[in-house]
């Protein structure tokens, strides 16, 4: 839920920095739309890592905790970059 909400507030900041930006306001638009595009592209690998390497088919806390043998130093240090 946090990631839907999060992609759908990218389009009105984009109208609100389009409309009543500065001078070069297209410009910081588009800017921001792909820069925090791509963080999301990026946080939505990090959750769909998480989700298939913890076998638990959940977000669950505690069935992370159990299933955080599956995770190896490499990919927790991935994943909290990703996220």
């Amino acid at each position: 839920l946090f990631y839907v909400f999060w992609e759908v507030m990218l389009v009105p900041m984009y109208f609100l920095i389009g409309i009543w930006g500065g001078p070069r306001k297209e410009y910081a638009a588009i800017k921001f739309f792909l820069y925090t595009f791509a963080g999301s592209v990026l946080m939505l690998v990090g959750f769909m890592a998480v989700y298939f390497a913890s076998g638990t088919g959940s977000f669950d806390l505690e069935g992370l905790i159990g299933a955080r043998s599956a995770f190896g130093l490499s990919f927790q240090a991935l994943a909290f970059a990703a996220l």
